[in-house]
């Protein structure tokens, strides 16, 4: 299938060799900011400002291990927010879609042999019934129209077609409130296990395939039980260095046991019409 055939309607525009499908508002130019910053950080340290590399590998290794689970080759796969399309360049053997709403992203994933278009999820590009498989990681934390996105994602994937889902688990929303915060909009949202299976289970009436948790990190804000100790987050912060330079599956065990996990892995199926 050529790039071209895979959507529903005509472009606005295209930038470069990249169609354009949605008009640029507030919205997308408060996330060109947030990923313009992005770009100018790995550009002059190699680094991601909001997330370590360590933790962020987590992250996603949890979630290309559901792909390799759940896909064959020569499936066709829709990344929903595609960034820099490192998730997709795992999977050469898969023909591989992504869309987004920063050129920047774009620009990279699409010089990874990744088809690319530029569009707000509400404004999907895509024929219904189209995609084996569709990611959307840390996505449905940004939107506006958590029940329109989520209806125009499952537009596009085929009957029997499976959905994963990554997003934040049970999140402190009160740090993009905070006069520090130099985004409008950042998350919108949290989530946790039953919010999310609620739903998509419920509402979109899909099947429930799979669930995994990801990324473990010493954080304050993630800690599990309310520990008052004098000097806590130093105290823990060099307990866990120790242990971690000593015996990793130590290490991560206890790391599991105090803390939530900073994100959620959600994989369904999306039921026959006959279901």
């Amino acid at each position: 299938m050529k790039s071209n055939e895979a959507f529903s309607k005509k472009p606005l525009s295209y930038k470069g060799s990249i169609p354009v499908f949605s008009s640029s508002n507030e919205y997308t130019d408060n996330y060109e900011k947030i990923s313009e910053d992005h770009l100018e950080s790995l550009r002059r340290n190699g680094t991601n400002p909001f997330i370590s590399e360590e933790t962020w590998v987590q992250l996603e290794n949890s979630t290309m291990e559901l792909i390799n689970k759940y896909s064959k080759p020569g499936d066709s796969v829709l990344d929903v927010g595609v960034g820099l399309g490192r998730l997709l360049s795992h999977f050469p053997l898969l023909h591989r879609y992504g869309m987004d709403i920063s050129m920047g992203y774009l620009e990279i994933a699409h010089a990874k042999e990744i088809n690319v278009c530029y569009a707000l999820v509400e404004d999907m590009p895509y024929k219904r019934d189209l995609f084996d498989i569709v990611i959307c990681t840390d996505v449905l934390e940004h939107v506006a129209d958590l029940n329109l996105c989520c209806s125009k994602i499952l537009s596009v994937l085929k009957q029997d077609g499976v959905l994963i889902v990554r997003v934040p688990f049970r999140e402190d929303l009160n740090q993009y409130f905070m006069s520090t915060c130099p985004y409008k909009y950042v998350h919108l949202r949290n989530f946790d296990e039953a919010s999310l299976r609620l739903l998509f289970e419920r509402v979109f009436k899909c099947e429930f395939l799979d669930l995994v948790f990801a990324g473990y990190a010493v954080r304050p804000n993630r800690l599990k039980y309310p520990i008052r100790l004098p000097m806590r987050d130093i105290i823990f912060s060099l307990f866990f260095s120790m242990i971690k330079g000593m015996c990793q599956p130590v290490y991560e065990f206890m790391l599991k046991k105090l803390y939530y996990p900073i994100e959620i892995n959600l994989v369904l199926r999306k039921k026959t019409e006959e279901n």
